[in-house]
């Protein structure tokens, strides 16, 4: 009988972008892809399915100077960040605990403000400039 595949559990993780970690100020972190929003649809396209990778991220506000939240402030709309991402939190990639590279294209300001006697957070989607690679090594 075969063994259970193991499970991704949520209590580590590395987002990098530019190459500074803001895992910290995250509370959720998925990338995905949906269909590419595209009025023009090439023969080549509808068999391939063009597709756009993008973080969905929420994370906690915060305008210190080395929070997530300020670094959008202060780079929004920036093309080209490096970023990775370690779904398993470890430093280095294995071919049990990949990381996903690549570069993307920041989104313009982030949202600030909330719920009184809340922590406040926020929902942002970082569009990456193609699909990402899986480093194995």
């Amino acid at each position: 009988m075969p063994s259970a595949s193991t499970r991704i559990k949520g209590k580590a993780g590395l987002f990098k972008l530019a190459a500074t970690d803001y895992s910290i100020d995250c509370t959720s972190i998925e990338l995905t892809s949906d269909d590419a929003d595209n009025d023009t649809v090439t023969f080549c396209e509808v068999g391939t399915g063009v597709k756009q990778w993008k973080f969905e991220v929420e994370a906690i506000q915060s305008t210190a100077a080395g929070s997530l939240w300020n670094y959008l402030w202060t780079s929004a709309g920036t093309a080209g960040v490096a970023f990775i991402y370690a779904p398993h939190g470890n430093a280095t990639a294995t071919t049990t605990q990949p990381h996903f590279t690549g570069t993307a294209t920041l989104p313009g300001k982030p949202n600030i403000g909330g719920e009184a006697d809340t922590t406040y957070t926020f929902n942002v989607e970082i569009l990456c400039d193609a699909e990402p690679t899986k480093i194995t090594a």
